[in-house]
């Protein structure tokens, strides 16, 4: 069975944090490119950079772009990507990033620490206005006789149980 292939998109925005020049200046940098091939990254569309890695690869692909400053997807793909060049990045900047890849100073993000892309949601409003508290010590209802409950159990009998026996009890001398 074929291993699953992978490719690696850029989101087109900067890891929260990092301004867009910032962004663009290092995604030039590590793919050695000038800064103005690389503003297609930046247009708030998706950019396919990499296409048919297999996944240890396009994690590290993720990781890299993900220190220069540019949030990026990694999607599963078919096993032999068509060329269809459309926002395809050119063979030797691809090239660039695999051998940064190989660089032996990769790391890990901290434990706990949140990758995904995903905005949190909005604060509630919740219009408390409406509502008061009692005083301590305030009886906030009245209290109410209840009567005890009748339960008809005249049609239930008792079994008597056997006596024990305590020579059958004990272990027998012989």
């Amino acid at each position: 069975m074929a291993e699953k292939a992978y490719l690696v998109a850029v989101t087109g925005t900067p890891v929260e944090g990092v301004d867009v020049a910032t962004a663009k200046a290092r995604l030039a940098a590590l793919f050695r490119v000038p800064e103005a091939r690389v503003e297609g990254m930046l247009s708030g569309k998706p950019v396919v950079v990499k296409k048919g890695l297999d996944e240890a690869t396009a994690r590290r692909y993720l990781q890299l772009l993900r220190e220069a400053g540019m949030m990026a997807r990694m999607m599963a793909c078919a096993a032999e990507p068509a060329e269809d060049g459309q926002g395809a990045v050119a063979d030797g900047m691809a090239e660039s990033v695999t051998s940064a890849i190989q660089a032996p100073d990769l790391s890990l993000a901290p434990p706990g620490t949140d990758l995904s892309d995903r905005k949190p949601p909005p604060d509630l409003e919740v219009d408390l206005s409406g509502l008061t508290l009692a005083e301590p010590g305030v009886t906030l209802g009245e209290h109410r006789d209840v009567p005890e409950p009748r339960i008809d159990i005249h049609h239930l009998t008792l079994i008597p149980i056997a006596e024990p026996n305590p020579e059958a009890d004990s272990p027998s001398s012989s």
